[in-house]
């Protein structure tokens, strides 16, 4: 993964300490680009083109799908928004649209985006407790 540091940064390696100056691009492991990118420390380097209509959605099994080439805000991969806040603006949007073209009130439609997005939820969980 490609990263550039945002600060100057002391690196510990086996032979001792390297400094990186700030706006330093480097090639790195993801495990180590993650720790990194989590303390704030360095940014992703776009590596891969995005497409702005690849967003997030849920499949007709409720499935969550993000797509590789998607926004990087979508890619929690590389530093971008969690599944969480990404699952929130689905429901929001889900609920929105229910409204506006559905006719439905606020509470109905929210209730039916609920339902949708709660869906992929159990289904997450339930995948991690059988592993």
């Amino acid at each position: 993964m490609k990263v550039e540091f945002l600060h100057d940064f002391e690196a510990k390696t086996t032979t001792g300490t390297r400094s990186i100056a700030a706006g330093t691009v480097l090639d790195m492991a993801e495990d180590k680009a993650s720790k990194l990118l989590a303390a704030g420390i360095v940014k992703v380097v776009e590596s891969v083109p995005f497409n702005p209509a690849a967003l997030p959605y849920l499949d007709q099994r409720g499935r969550l799908v993000i797509p590789f080439d998607c926004p990087p805000k979508y890619r929690y991969w590389a530093g971008g928004q969690t599944v969480q806040e990404t699952l929130r603006e689905l429901f929001e949007e889900r609920a929105a649209i229910m409204q506006h073209d559905g006719g439905l009130s606020k509470e109905e439609a929210e209730q039916q985006a609920a339902r949708i997005v709660s869906r992929y939820v159990q289904d997450h969980h339930k995948g991690e407790s059988e592993r």
